[in-house]
């Protein structure tokens, strides 16, 4: 969880949109930020985000990966902001997140160096490896100066 604080001016009628921080990750920094705004006397509002990223990972086989090419758009949930899915190989020296295009390919490649037969069923991992489709979903609320949690 991170937080940003917005500050805001007072143009004619309308709060104009001033700056925003950068992503703060302890609740001891955010109030900081908000006190240091209050002290400039054109601030008219200071607004708080906080900022939960989601990271949900599910086995899958190499028959759920989806089609070849551009990965089709991942719907946010509700409340959700920017959602996306990536694939991991478990016990292989392929570090990271991949697309769906590159999980095959590095499973093909791992199948076609341990020697798997031609012909053998894309469900069948190499030995020892799991694949990993993993949904990273970021969400951002309004929030409170009061509802940041208490630093020890």
């Amino acid at each position: 969880m991170t937080w940003s604080v917005s500050v805001y001016r007072h143009s004619g009628d309308a709060d104009v949109h001033e700056y925003t921080s950068h992503r703060l990750a302890s609740p001891a920094l955010v109030r900081e930020h908000v006190d240091l705004a209050r002290e400039r006397p054109w601030v008219s509002r200071i607004g708080l985000t906080e900022h939960v990223r989601e990271v949900t990972r599910r086995s899958i086989s190499e028959t759920d990966l989806p089609g070849g090419g551009l990965p089709a758009a991942v719907p946010a949930p509700a409340g959700g902001i920017v959602a996306a899915r990536f694939y991991e190989i478990e016990g292989s020296e392929v570090d990271g997140l991949l697309s769906a295009d590159d999980a095959r390919d590095h499973l093909q490649e791992l199948r076609r160096v341990s020697g798997g037969a031609a012909g053998a069923a894309e469900s069948t991992h190499p030995a020892g490896l799991r694949l990993w489709e993993v949904t990273v979903v970021d969400f951002a609320r309004p929030t409170s100066e009061d509802a940041l949690p208490r630093s020890a």
